[in-house]
């Protein structure tokens, strides 16, 4: 009985020569974001691997994970993100996925700019690691804008929080910090599990809670309405907060969010004025870490 095989990115130049080579000795299961990725006669599952449930679900059964992030992935239509954060996401998921569903080894394809840091994550989780000896050569670069039949976003930004803090108090913090970007006309309201975030009295965004509110480790909401956002009914729109494994960094993810305003909208007022604000905000972090280090006596000159 042939193993079966996870292997994503089948419609890109790496993955489309691996699956060549694979194929005849293999069970070769395939994901991919989008349906016109789909080979004939091949399992194939529709997921994104920066989605931590898809990955999870199309591991199911899996004998063997090879993961790589191909640089010419294919992505959303819009993403603002470095690939450095992109490929800790997915290599996170990766791992995470494998050890859930008991995958017997992930194989790590080397050769990528980031192999240490990749390695680490996954070897952080309990599925046995093995890395290639032969190396693809590939640089950490990622195309922002890509043709899609949505006008979808991904965006994702890094930040290092005070080593006391949790992942609740770090969320707290950041709704509380929407407050203040525009004094007397952005703010936050909380009922129940729900998040509006308002300029004055109109809903910009309505997020729904998923996750525990204590989940040190993950936190997730779900973009279902606002006058910001294109309405939609399968779920996938949303906003995560992930802590990484053995640091004080958090990447928050914003995840196939369709904006209802046009490209250009998005493009020259929407996407500037949110840089600004997660610019600002890394700054806020800084400020905090340079506290709590200065409390506990430790005296620091800049806050990087």
């Amino acid at each position: 009985m042939q193993s079966r095989v996870l292997l994503t990115g089948t419609s890109g130049y790496i993955g489309s020569h691996l699956y060549h080579m694979l194929k005849e000795n293999l069970d070769i299961v395939t994901m991919s974001k989008y349906p016109e990725a789909r080979k004939a006669n091949l399992s194939w599952f529709q997921g994104d691997i920066f989605n931590l449930e898809d990955v999870e679900q199309a591991m199911e059964g899996i004998d063997f994970a090879i993961y790589y992030l191909d640089p010419t992935k294919r992505s959303s239509k819009t993403t603002e993100a470095t690939f450095t954060d992109l490929n800790a996401l997915a290599a996170d998921n990766y791992a995470r996925a494998a050890e859930k569903n008991q995958v017997k080894a992930v194989i790590y394809i080397a050769g990528d700019t980031k192999d240490q840091e990749t390695l680490k994550i996954l070897r952080h989780y309990k599925t046995p690691v093995i890395v290639t000896n032969t190396k693809i050569t590939r640089k950490g670069i990622m195309a922002s804008d890509q043709s899609s039949r949505h006008d979808d976003v991904r965006v994702l930004a890094r930040y290092k929080i005070p080593d006391t803090w949790t992942l609740e108090r770090f969320v707290s913090h950041y709704f509380n910090y929407y407050n203040d970007i525009v004094p007397n006309v952005s703010k936050v309201r909380h009922l129940n599990d729900t998040y509006y975030l308002r300029a004055r009295s109109m809903d910009l965004v309505i997020l729904k809670q998923l996750t525990d509110v204590t989940n040190n480790d993950r936190q997730l909401f779900e973009i279902t309405a606002g006058s910001l956002v294109q309405q939609r009914h399968d779920g996938k729109g949303r906003l995560e907060f992930r802590r990484m494994i053995e640091t004080n960094e958090i990447i928050i993810g914003i995840y196939d969010y369709i904006p209802s305003m046009p490209k250009w909208f998005y493009q020259f007022c929407q996407s500037p004025f949110h840089l600004i604000t997660t610019r600002v905000f890394d700054v806020e972090m800084r400020i905090q870490r340079f506290n709590e280090d200065k409390n506990n006596g430790i005296i620091r000159s800049y806050t990087k």
